[in-house]
């Protein structure tokens, strides 16, 4: 199969012939493109980070949709991507993963202009992450420069190198984007199409997201039974990643036989008649639906977060830590475990909340004996 990319003419510059040379050169190899992936192409063998990364024919295309997507229009909007960007563009790939498609109608036909996607990092951003800080500093230097055109030792910089420092700060800017999508620490799936955020595919699952969470425990036997199916998808990693979350979370006994009675399909009727002849507890079916809807699901998000703090601090950052003087177990020394007070040296109380909080119920049954 030979290298659709060498077919592309880059002295195409609208829009529409562009598109109309793509289509001839997929029909030439349309046969050839199915019978590489239907073949020749195994999921499973030596892929790591995006399928562009790794194929050849998944790399080819992208080449032909990024000849698309870069394309110059002379009429279009000033934010239309200029003939620098698209030139940059045909050498390397672009920092930002997703390029929005807005329909534009200037004349009679409608059209689509690209625009760069109106996502920045906040100042919360730069004080969270140290590099983004250092980069932030950059761009304020070279906003200085531009705006004053003059350069470090006084004398006044000609317009070509104006424009020279624009264009280092759209490439700092892109590259905070990219370091900030980054950050949110997604599971993402190996996947030739860019990636969407689509809580309905698999191929974008957050354990951190309660919705997402509760939908795998309501439905786990259904998606269980699929899973054995699912050869060359990603449903059987996604349950046994949730497996593995539910037997880390630490739960009650009571709440362990709800978690599998609701899993086995148990009604709430049931479920109440069996938790009063074996915990002699007496529970509501609101209060039932409360814990299999809200307080289950909120407990494996909980245990999901925590481990990946544990990573991040084990492996990334050096964290600082404090100890509870009633439990003696150390924590991050943060208000996520420690209430903050003002007199203290840390800033912190020198009890963790769960030990406050069990201290707070003992009180309270106390005063209700007496």
């Amino acid at each position: 199969m030979g290298k659709m990319s060498e077919h592309l003419d880059y002295e195409i510059t609208d829009s529409k012939s562009r598109l109309k040379s793509v289509q001839e050169i997929i029909s030439n190899y349309d046969e050839d493109i199915v019978r590489y992936f239907d073949e020749v192409y195994n999921p499973h063998i030596g892929q790591h980070g995006m399928l562009s990364d790794s194929n050849r024919v998944a790399k080819d295309l992208e080449s032909l949709a990024n000849y698309l997507l870069y394309t110059q229009d002379s009429d279009a909007a000033s934010d239309t991507i200029t003939a620098y960007r698209k030139k940059r563009n045909q050498i390397r790939e672009s920092a930002i993963e997703k390029i929005i498609v807005v329909e534009e109608s200037k004349k009679e036909s409608s059209r689509s202009i690209i625009k760069i996607p109106k996502l920045k990092v906040l100042k919360e951003d730069r004080l969270a992450y140290a590099e983004l800080k250092e980069t932030g500093k950059t761009i304020e230097q070279i906003n200085k420069l531009i705006k004053t055109r003059t350069d470090s030792k006084g004398q006044q910089m000609p317009a070509t190198e104006i424009k020279k420092l624009k264009w280092i700060r759209t490439d700092i800017q892109k590259d905070e984007i990219a370091v900030k999508n980054e950050l949110k620490q997604y599971i993402r799936f190996n996947k030739i199409s860019k990636i969407e955020k689509d809580n309905n595919q698999l191929s974008y699952i957050r354990f951190d997201d309660i919705e997402i969470v509760r939908t795998l425990f309501e439905c786990y036997t259904e998606l269980k039974e699929k899973s054995y199916e699912d050869t060359h998808g990603y449903l059987k990693l996604v349950m046994l990643n949730f497996e593995e979350l539910m037997d880390h979370t630490v739960m009650k006994d009571y709440m362990k036989d709800v978690f599998m009675w609701k899993i086995e399909g148990c009604t709430h009727d049931i479920m109440i008649e069996r938790l009063n002849q074996k915990y002699q507890l007496k529970m509501t079916k609101p209060a039932l639906s409360k814990m299999t809807r809200d307080t289950i699901p909120s407990m494996l998000v909980e245990t999901y977060k925590q481990s990946k703090e544990d990573w991040l601090y084990t492996y990334i950052l050096r964290g600082k830590y404090k100890t509870c003087n009633c439990c003696r177990q150390s924590y991050i020394a943060s208000t996520k475990y420690f209430s903050p007070m003002k007199n203290s040296k840390s800033g912190l109380r020198s009890i963790c909340k769960q030990c406050r909080k069990s201290k707070y119920r003992e009180s309270c049954h106390t005063t209700k004996a007496k």
